[in-house]
């Protein structure tokens, strides 16, 4: 075990740069101009060549690009916006800058999106965007999520931060919806350090994005540039997306075999004509919630980079504040009578997030590096520590979805 605790020490970290990103960013320093220039037009482009788009606009992060997303479709006071319950807090906050109401909904089991029934039944006039999220580089139900989106003429926003190459049916996610954000930011398969770019077919949605991000427009606008640094490193990540990524496939396909023997664990992968990009593997563990968080802290002790799925957003303070914000409370506006009208956030019921989010599933980063010996090592530790926690206080045959 100690051979084991060496090798888990010197898991590969992430992000890794070379001699190339050295050269980038030196680039940039020598051109004296550090901030929304012929960088980020060329990395605009790229990004656009690589998806299939029409236009690429990059902003400081992903967390702008959502913002001027809403902002771009119009999306304000009153108007309701779709978004998962499960995800960073990014994809439903920015739905209170527009001073809009979130309208959470639950997921499907099979790949953590949103559930499209669900979004379904949720649907209303007051619905004037669809947020959904690619969750750890596991594509979503968009195909079906666009489907409804149509049938009701509603804006769909892709929050594609976790799954830059990943695709259905060839079709790569962040070209389904009207507009599409991707996270460069430091942890992300592209890692810029920080970073967000905004894709879109729409000409008239890349003008407004445009004019959005830098004081361009004469209704209120900010400054969201993309710097030079980002850009620069991120057509360097672009370049080894694909590689990358394969990389990360690979170890999620080795995990798999190795643990395939266990019936208390399983390596989640994505099946079907989906193909997924494993920004982090969901790993699910058959342990009570209590036992899952001590798992997860001698895990961390040792050097591997896990961590627990997102709490439901429900139940984060954003939407339960114990006191009222400046800005207000949009579900609370006196001229608001949609179905969030004075809602308590943290007592409406996700069942599917609370089973997922709540409980058994981590996420396991396998970046480029990460090989056969820690992977095995990882699987050896991580049958030790099960089997200490419990050897026999749960069912070691859960019913997986």
């Amino acid at each position: 075990m100690l051979l084991d605790e060496a090798i888990l020490s010197a898991w590969p970290r992430w992000p890794s740069y070379g001699p190339r990103e050295v050269e980038a960013v030196r680039r940039v320093i020598k051109s004296n101009q550090l901030f929304a220039a012929g960088e980020v037009r060329c990395f605009e482009n790229d990004f656009s060549t690589y998806l299939g788009v029409d236009f690429s606009v990059g902003v400081g992060n992903a967390t702008q690009g959502l913002h001027l997303a809403l902002a771009a479709l119009g999306v304000g006071e009153g108007d309701e916006v779709a978004v998962s319950n499960c995800s960073w807090i990014s994809s439903a906050s920015c739905i209170l800058m527009q001073n809009a109401i979130p309208v959470f909904i639950d997921i499907d089991p099979k790949n953590f999106g949103m559930d499209p029934l669900k979004l379904l039944e949720a649907i209303s006039p007051r619905t004037k965007a669809i947020i959904d999220v690619n969750i750890l580089g596991y594509p979503s139900n968009v195909v079906q999520v666009k489907e409804i989106a149509e049938r009701f003429k509603i804006p769909l926003i892709e929050d594609a931060s976790h799954g830059p190459g990943s695709s259905i049916n060839r079709k790569k996610t962040g070209t389904f919806g009207d507009i599409s954000v991707f996270s460069l930011q430091q942890r992300k398969a592209i890692s810029t350090g920080d970073g967000g770019m905004i894709s879109t077919n729409r000409e008239d949605l890349a003008t407004k994005l445009s004019q959005l991000r830098s004081f361009g427009n004469e209704e209120l606008s900010y400054n969201y540039r993309m710097s030079e640094f980002s850009a620069a490193l991120g057509r360097i990540g672009l370049e080894k997306l694909d590689f990358e990524n394969s990389m990360r496939q690979s170890s999620a396909l080795m995990l798999s075999e190795i643990l395939a023997s266990e019936d208390w664990v399983r390596v989640r992968l994505v099946n079907g004509d989906a193909v997924g990009v494993y920004y982090a593997i969901a790993l699910e563990i058959n342990l009570p919630d209590g036992l899952c968080e001590d798992l997860l802290k001698e895990m961390l002790g040792r050097g591997v980079p896990m961590r627990k799925l997102f709490s439901p957003l429900n139940k984060h303070s954003h939407f339960n504040p114990k006191s009222k914000p400046a800005r207000g409370l949009p579900w609370n506006h006196p001229n608001y009578h949609g179905s969030m009208q004075s809602v308590q956030y943290k007592d409406l019921n996700f069942p599917i997030c609370e089973e997922f989010c709540n409980g058994r599933v981590f996420e396991l980063y396998v970046h480029p590096g990460t090989d056969e010996l820690h992977l095995k090592a990882f699987a050896r530790t991580l049958k030790e520590l099960y089997f200490r926690y419990s050897p026999d206080k749960v069912s070691r045959r859960p019913n997986w979805v």
